[in-house]
């Protein structure tokens, strides 16, 4: 297993040093913007004052989950509340479907997973190995991303800042959520040994649970799964409060389960092999 996890990390190097990089240039432009007290009065506080007539729609500040206007506009507001809480779990949810699906999925679609078939393994064991990488991946290419991003903040003066450990703990709640997506398109893919239905059941979950939480104000069934089973609802504030035990368990529980699933089918179905 250890050689195969091996050369599931090594032929991918493109595609994660791809990840790594391009969301990382661009997660640097609001602590830059915050180095240039032009660009910030600019791009910052001219855009908070042009739209605060959007502060006195209610419905829409419920829409768009802002609780506090003028925070939106600091950078730990854009930071904690709209890359971490939305862009985040949406990139590391699709950079996960993409690397997995080409791995297992994809792969015997193309007619390719024939060598991964041939190999002195067990399917438990290809599974497993899939599912560490499907973990740690997402993850790994997240706490990359927030490490890039906290450069200016620790050798340039900025006009403001994030602490380290309550960005990282932030973060990591974000990309924790992240998985829990990457893992169902993953094992629903494997499950079913359809692409597509990683796609589907992947995203589908956090077009779902992102809704939910937006409009939580709104409806007593969005509510009720915002707060119970939602990824988004589970994200919290941990920047300010820290990491939630319980909401850390509730996302991590997701996870397994949404792997023990793919599993069993994966266990179980005929491979399609050409």
């Amino acid at each position: 297993m250890i050689n195969y996890l091996k050369y599931m990390v090594s032929v991918p190097r493109k595609f994660i040093i791809t990840w790594i990089v391009a969301p990382a240039i661009y997660f640097l432009i609001l602590p830059l913007a915050f180095a240039n007290e032009g660009f910030e009065d600019l791009v910052i506080d001219q855009q908070r004052e042009a739209f605060r007539g959007m502060s006195e729609n209610e419905g829409l500040m419920n829409f768009m989950g802002i609780s506090d206007w003028d925070n939106v506009f600091t950078l730990e507001g854009m930071i904690t509340t709209y890359f971490f809480n939305l862009f985040v779990p949406l990139l590391v949810a699709i950079a996960t479907i993409v690397l997995l699906n080409r791995m297992s999925a994809k792969a015997e679609e193309d007619g390719t997973f024939e060598f991964v078939a041939a190999l002195p393994m067990t399917r438990s064991t290809i599974y497993l190995t899939h599912s560490i990488v499907a973990t740690l991946f997402g993850l790994f290419i997240a706490m990359s991303w927030f490490h890039i991003m906290y450069i200016p903040m620790a050798t340039m003066e900025l006009s403001q800042t994030l602490d380290y450990g309550p960005m990282m703990q932030a973060g990591f709640q974000a990309a924790l959520g992240g998985v829990t997506y990457g893992a169902l398109g993953f094992a629903m893919a494997a499950y079913t040994g359809k692409s597509s239905n990683g796609w589907a059941f992947g995203i589908g979950l956090l077009a779902i649970e992102w809704i939910s939480n937006m409009l939580s104000g709104t409806n007593d069934v969005f509510q009720w799964i915002d707060e119970n089973i939602s990824s988004f609802g589970a994200y919290g504030d941990p920047y300010n409060d820290g990491l939630n035990s319980g909401d850390v368990t509730l996302v991590t529980a997701k996870i397994l389960i949404f792997l023990v699933i793919g599993f069993i089918g994966f266990r179980n179905r005929s491979l399609n092999l050409r």
